[in-house]
């Protein structure tokens, strides 16, 4: 097992061991994932086939299900996350169809090329470099049919810098990603080519939240001695406000299965 391996499997280990961590399973900022949730489904219409490509304990496929009438898959590869989503979904009242299993984003060539729209939700960032999030950028658009999207709500390292500027100006100490998460680089996006694929947008919808909570909030929180809430009022500012600007790393590359007219 090479060194590459190692940090997958390393990484598998880390969450599995967050499964049973329920709406924390995925990340500690509830607020960051609403606004991931609402961001991804505005791409969501009635009777699609879609698939979530590492949907953890399944929180955002059921929520997914509850408001459209799809047929939608949900794979992960850490085993007692799907054995979590599966046990979450008791008792749920959806509209759709859901289904979860075992899958791993590298293998990805058995499921087929049928689905209308697929997404992933911080999933690419674990893998360990560039080659490896390109061929699963590559895997994925394949498993779409013809005018599909792919929606890669992904962590942008240029999004995260541009934070990091305005907490300098203010001293606060500067933002790193986690050890298992790699962020993209906005050039390597803008120059990646995908037979059969265009990147039709860029959508900075957390651009206002990642302002208000880690210049903000942060701020603020320094100024009274204290650590930053997640949850902190000022932070919830950003479920009614727009996404103003091209702030912080959370961002939705959309790419589109070209149809046979090229359009």
């Amino acid at each position: 097992m090479n060194d590459s391996e190692h940090q997958i499997e390393d990484i598998r280990a880390y969450w599995n061991s967050r499964a049973g961590l329920a709406q924390w399973a995925g990340t500690r900022d509830i607020i960051a994932k609403q606004l991931e949730i609402e961001a991804i489904s505005r791409y969501v219409r009635n009777g699609m086939h879609i698939l979530e490509v590492g949907c953890g304990n399944g929180i955002t496929v059921i929520e997914i299900a509850k408001r459209y009438d799809v047929n939608i898959l949900g794979i992960d590869y850490a085993e007692e996350m799907i054995v979590a989503a599966q046990e979450l979904i008791v008792g749920q009242e959806l509209r759709g169809q859901v289904t979860f299993q075992v899958g791993d984003v590298r293998k990805l060539s058995s499921l087929g090329a049928n689905f209308d729209l697929i997404y992933t939700e911080r999933v690419l960032i674990n893998l360990p470099d560039w080659e490896a999030q390109k061929q699963a950028i590559t895997d994925i658009c394949s498993l779409l049919y013809k005018g599909g999207v792919y929606v890669m709500c992904e962590n942008s390292q240029d999004g995260l810098e541009s934070i990091n500027e305005l907490r300098e100006k203010i001293n606060l100490p500067t933002i790193t990603p986690p050890w298992h998460n790699r962020y993209f680089r906005d050039s390597e996006l803008a120059q990646l080519v995908v037979s059969g694929v265009q990147l039709e947008g860029i959508n900075f919808y957390s651009s206002t939240y990642y302002f208000l909570s880690r210049v903000v909030n942060a701020w603020l929180a320094n100024y009274e001695g204290e650590e930053p809430e997640y949850e902190a009022p000022v932070n919830q500012l950003a479920l009614q406000l727009p996404a103003v600007g091209q702030l912080g790393q959370g961002r939705i590359w959309l790419w589109r299965k070209i149809v046979e007219d090229g359009r």
